[in-house]
């Protein structure tokens, strides 16, 4: 059962004197569902706050051996950019043997994919031909080496979903890319890409989306629909990760990484010792004040 990217439009500013308006429930981009992998993003004029958790589950698709599970740094950086992913694409018997086969490191992929001098929309324009390129290489190999895998989790659900986001013109940019997997009568693969940027197809410039595993966080906002008014993003972001940690611990763990953007830079909220220190860039967020 494939389940949707829920995207709330808020028609409220984050601030400290909060009127509630009105809020949108946009159905929008299809997201695995059998990702294990939860991320929170929540964007307004001022920040975008992005949180996931630490659990990856490694599957061998050839399907000799049991899952394994790591912890990995589910949001990365590259530049002024940074990135968060969900999907099967990044499984293989490769990485199960901790070799870093760029066949199955989909975190070097999409860096790979996102650096450059141009502005977002050109970087991630060349993230889709390059993430394209890749992901046509994985589903088949996999659709030869297990048939059934291949159907479960590459044909039923979208293969990838890439939440990216950075300082472009001086605003603070969030765009979402899925990738679903389109099969040709000859049996040729091919790719269908959703895209979403806000600013640009968001109705107002608050925006709160959540990519992968959501069962949890779905059924938690149909319940207290004013939740994402009355909390900090910070806190809402942390909340919403961990009801899906706390619902399904065995595919989606502790701890949860929080990243704060703003114009004036990029900065971790909370984030284990795996996760890098933020490097900074010679491209500053926003112009120094006059």
């Amino acid at each position: 059962m494939t389940r949707p990217l829920i995207i709330f439009y808020h028609s409220i500013k984050w601030c400290r004197m909060r009127t509630l308006i009105s809020i949108f429930v946009f159905l929008f981009l299809l997201s695995s569902a059998a990702s294990a992998t939860s991320v929170v993003a929540v964007r307004n004029d001022d920040e975008i706050v992005i949180g996931a958790d630490s659990k990856t589950t490694l599957t061998p698709v050839s399907g000799a051996g049991k899952p394994e599970s790591i912890a990995k740094c589910k949001i990365v950086q590259t530049g002024d950019l940074f990135f968060a992913s969900a999907g099967s694409a990044g499984i293989g018997q490769a990485e199960l043997r901790g070799y870093a086969d760029p066949e199955y490191n989909m975190k070097d992929v999409i860096a790979q994919g996102l650096r450059g001098n141009g502005n977002i929309a050109e970087r991630v324009g060349n993230l889709e031909r390059v993430l394209v390129a890749n992901l046509t290489q994985i589903a088949e190999k996999v659709r030869q080496d297990n048939a059934a895998f291949f159907l479960e989790r590459f044909v039923k659900n979208p293969v990838h979903t890439v939440i990216i986001v950075g300082p472009d013109d001086g605003e603070l940019v969030l765009m979402v890319r899925t990738f679903r997997l389109i099969i040709s009568p000859s049996g040729s693969l091919s790719f269908q890409i959703g895209r979403f940027a806000c600013p640009g197809d968001c109705r107002t410039s608050f925006i709160t989306i959540f990519e992968g595993q959501t069962g949890a966080i779905r059924n938690y906002l149909q319940d207290h629909a004013l939740f994402l008014y009355f909390a900090d993003p910070v806190a809402a972001v942390r909340d919403l990760v961990e009801l899906e940690i706390s619902k399904d611990p065995s595919s989606v763990g502790p701890p949860v990484d929080i990243l704060r953007l703003t114009k004036k830079g990029a900065e971790w909220v909370q984030k284990k010792p795996l996760c890098p220190d933020i490097q900074k860039t010679s491209t500053p967020l926003s112009a120094p004040p006059s």
